[in-house]
């Protein structure tokens, strides 16, 4: 099996690249980036490393003639939190990146399976902000279903919910904390109440190769842990598993956030895989705490 990766960042592509090595029935991966190459981490001989960026359709028609892919997971996405620098990036690569891919295939009369990594926020009720990154998320779903649907190609929506563990960027919620109470300091939390579906890594890897290696027509997946969590409980836990007693800095206003609640809905998981998070929410962080404090010099700083 020949597979492209399109958007592979540090998280959650390079534990999936760690996990696809090790298969004997997959022969090559070609790998795209736009910013960040992993290439010095993994073996030559089954990893080819491309340059691409997804509003381009030049660069996504090159890497999928190149690769003969008979597998596509298309994992490019725009950036949630912090803002984007462009607000624009929500529409051109969510939206119009799902829209080059497609068109890439019919193109090259490609017809690989597409495994399409978008976000749960593709589920909620976005349509008072049309450049916002839940609209983007919900509109490239409908790009992605309707092409699906016309047979242009074929393949399974997973909205992946809050994804967390090692090697997460350095922004993230847990992340910055943990590297906060590391250098001394107690960062100030914003909206406290918000509540995500959080779900480890090692999770999320295990239920993409499921899907990478069944012949189930499935059209859309969650996955999540389906137990939303308020963010103020996951910074109590990692003060707790770092001994700190200090009191946790709230902001006073809480901003106004386009997410403010998550929550997976697992039935299809479980009907069609049996599956269910193995990892829960306190085992998930403690490992991911201590990850950042054996590795935090060498990775973030």
């Amino acid at each position: 099996m020949n597979i492209l990766l399109i958007g592979s960042s540090k998280f959650i592509g390079s534990h999936l690249l760690d996990r696809l090595v090790k298969k004997n029935d997959i022969d090559k991966i070609l790998c795209t980036y736009l910013s960040n190459n992993q290439s010095s981490f993994f073996e030559k001989e089954k990893i080819i490393f491309n340059k691409c960026d997804v509003r381009k359709f030049s660069d996504i028609e090159t890497n999928l003639k190149e690769s003969h892919a008979d597998l596509i997971i298309y994992m490019a996405s725009s950036r949630y939190f912090p803002k984007p620098i462009n607000i624009n990036d929500h529409v051109e690569i969510n939206i119009n990146g799902i829209k080059n891919l497609i068109e890439a295939c019919k193109q090259i009369k490609s017809n690989p399976k597409v495994i399409f990594i978008n976000s749960g926020s593709s589920k909620l009720d976005s349509t008072k902000n049309n450049i916002g990154y839940s609209f983007s998320k919900k509109n490239s779903s409908e790009i992605f279903h309707n092409a699906i649907n016309n047979n242009e190609i074929s393949g399974t929506e997973i909205n992946l919910f809050t994804p967390y563990g090692p090697k997460d960027f350095k922004y993230r919620l847990i992340q910055s904390y943990t590297i906060g109470l590391i250098n001394g300091e107690i960062p100030k939390i914003n909206n406290p109440n918000s509540q995500r579906d959080f779900i480890y890594i090692d999770d999320v890897i295990d239920i993409i190769e499921k899907i990478i290696f069944s012949n189930q027509k499935i059209s859309s997946i969650d996955v999540g842990s389906g137990k939303p969590t308020p963010v103020l409980e996951i910074v109590k836990e990692i003060s707790r598993i770092m001994k700190i007693k200090k009191e946790i800095k709230l902001d006073q206003i809480e901003s106004k956030e386009e997410i403010s609640y998550m929550k997976a809905d697992l039935s299809i998981a479980n009907k069609k895989f049996n599956w269910s998070p193995k990892i829960d929410l306190n085992e998930g962080i403690f490992r991911t705490v201590e990850w950042i404090k054996k590795n935090y010099t060498n990775y973030y700083e």
